[in-house]
């Protein structure tokens, strides 16, 4: 029932319990001492006078009580005085109960009253004014510090509202732009009747490329939201991956006149290999892909700690402005647009990459090379010793 009740009601409700318990016990003790104290001069006032002999000692015996002495009887007025003790003290103890439960009430009114005001803002935000902060209290209490609180919570809803924003316009246009130029070359195509070969050739040859890319668009999109949790944990040895990467992308690099270094030792990571694979495919192929003719990129993993293992990798490419850095793992992010449409790329790589390794407990941080270009810096979890 008190779980029902208003913070308010359910303090002074338990503040009077405490109270009753308290009074109810004192008035008990207070009553038991009082009866005794009277018994006590009742039977000091109903003794007989002392006896003084001739030599002026006192005569003992002539206070021994008598076997056949009656008992005690109070007086009228001692039986007054105890009855109005006993209702004196019942009525101060309500007193003091009734009046300390509305001195609670009103004290944990004023009290709460910071709680109440934090109460009342809460309930005016909505999704439109997520981005207004709340004013915090002075008390430097809990009120204040769940305040607080509060406004570091409503900041990340905030900034993940806006980020969907811009996710579902960035989603919407780049899936738009494919359909687009499917429609107006079909629609070109129907406004003549007698079509070559070549022509036929030609619009097929569209459909392909945007069918292509709107399925590799889509399937970036389900991989971003339907990475399964269940997904098979092994132990993987880092250097592995790295040589079938390097393997796998030689024949690119060797296009872009790119060499490729691997400095790895033998650590030992536990995770998904599949999607590990895709992590550092990524980030390799794009130390490749915006790298410069002669350029290189260098791949150094070593255990730094007994439970971390890092992971860098440094290429001497164009770089990545520093005003750019913190938005490159959002989806859709490019900072060059031109340059990633011309390469394929939707923007959605390194978003996939952060997620991968947020699911494997990493993380993921990028810097500027020390000879140029960009450094991307990885931390995984290391299972156990390396070999």
């Amino acid at each position: 029932m008190l779980k029902k009740m208003p913070i308010r009601l359910r303090i002074t409700v338990m503040i009077v319990g405490l109270l009753t318990v308290c009074c109810v016990g004192l008035t008990l003790i207070l009553n038991l001492s009082a009866e005794t104290m009277a018994t006590r001069i009742d039977a000091t006032l109903t003794l007989p006078a002392k006896e003084i002999g001739e030599n002026g000692w006192v005569d003992e015996s002539s206070q021994l009580p008598s076997r056949n002495m009656t008992p005690i009887v109070p007086s009228d007025d001692s039986q007054t005085a105890r009855k109005d003790f006993r209702t004196d003290s019942i009525m101060y103890m309500l007193f003091v109960i009734v009046g300390g439960g509305f001195l609670t009430y009103y004290i944990s009114g004023k009290a709460l009253k910071p709680l109440d005001t934090l109460n009342g803002q809460v309930k005016n935000i909505n999704v439109h004014n997520l981005s207004e902060t709340l004013s915090v209290p002075p008390t430097m209490d809990e009120i204040a510090e769940l305040t607080v609180t509060f406004n570091e919570m409503t900041d990340k809803l905030n900034n993940a509202f806006m980020m969907q924003g811009r996710f579902s316009a960035s989603a919407a246009h780049e899936l738009r732009t494919p359909l687009a130029v499917l429609q107006t070359k079909v629609d070109v195509f129907k406004k003549k009747k007698d079509h070559t070969n070549e022509e036929y050739d030609a619009l097929i040859s569209v459909i392909e490329k945007q069918t292509s890319r709107l399925r590799g668009l889509i399937g970036n999109l389900l991989d971003m939201t339907n990475m399964n949790d269940n997904e098979e944990q092994s132990s993987i040895c880092v250097k592995i991956i790295f040589e079938d990467i390097i393997s796998d992308l030689s024949h690119i690099a060797k296009d872009k006149n790119v060499t490729l270094y691997l400095d790895s030792d033998n650590s030992v990571v536990n995770g998904n290999i599949d999607l590990l694979y895709r992590v550092f495919y990524n980030l390799v192929e794009n130390g490749i892909k915006y790298n410069v003719d002669g350029g290189r990129v260098d791949v150094i993993v070593n255990r730094i700690s007994k439970e971390q293992v890092s992971i860098k990798i440094k290429d001497t490419g164009i770089g990545i402005a520093e005003n750019n850095k913190k938005n490159i793992f959002e989806p859709f992010y490019r900072v060059d647009n031109s340059r990633s449409r011309q390469m394929g790329g939707a923007g959605l790589g390194l978003s996939i990459v952060d997620s991968i390794i947020k699911k494997h407990n990493g993380t993921i941080t990028v810097t500027d090379n020390e000879n140029g270009g960009t450094c991307f810096h990885v931390i995984l979890k290391n299972n156990y010793d390396s070999p």
